[in-house]
């Protein structure tokens, strides 16, 4: 039997300039609203005692 070893993780090491440092830093922006209205309405869902949504349906609510 033939065994393969397959590396998952790897580590590495960015320094942008100015400009990407903004882009990067709107994108992580954008992403954490998104994240904590997701979670919001995962919330509200709870309380409210309803089950839980598909991804759809979070897609529909933002």
């Amino acid at each position: 039997m033939i065994r393969i070893i397959i590396k998952a993780r790897y580590k590495f090491r960015c320094y942008p300039n100015a400009l990407p440092k903004i882009k990067i830093a709107l994108v992580f922006g954008c992403i954490r609203v998104v994240w904590n209205d997701s979670l919001a309405f995962c919330n509200e869902q709870f309380k409210t005692g309803r089950k839980k949504t598909a991804i759809v349906n979070y897609k529909n609510y933002l």
